[in-house]
């Protein structure tokens, strides 16, 4: 898991970053143009394999430098493997366009759990067969 919400801090390996919460709009609106100008490229058809990739890095860059305030470089350094990467950019970038606020994230199922674990508080349940 990277986001623990309950230090208000994205763990990545030893690695421990404060969250930046309440990105933004304007902070926000370049994945935004990103998206809406990939969209037009791939459907007329001219989007290189080679641009593709490089909008992959553009984007990982920004997500880092908005949502964890480092860059794609001091990621790597805490020796993160490739699928973790790619799922820790998709957390960040979730947690900045769906969440915002830590608050917001632990009310969400996805984090709650993660938090009820942490804290030892899951409860069992059973259910009654009998009706």
């Amino acid at each position: 898991m990277f986001l623990d919400t309950s230090k208000k801090k994205w763990i990545i390996r030893d690695l421990e970053i404060p969250v930046t919460e309440n990105v933004s709009m304007k902070d926000m609106k370049w994945f935004r143009e990103k998206i809406k100008e990939a969209a037009a490229r791939e459907q007329a058809g001219d989007l290189t394999q080679a641009e593709a990739l490089q909008t992959d890095e553009e984007w990982w860059e920004k997500t880092c430098e908005v949502g964890l305030g480092v860059s794609v470089d001091d990621i790597l350094e805490s020796g993160v493997t490739e699928p973790e990467f790619r799922e820790l950019m998709a957390e960040v970038y979730t947690f900045l366009a769906i969440y915002g606020t830590i608050e917001r994230a632990k009310q969400s199922a996805l984090y709650e759990v993660e938090t009820r674990k942490k804290e030892g508080k899951l409860t069992k349940t059973t259910q009654n067969s009998k009706n």
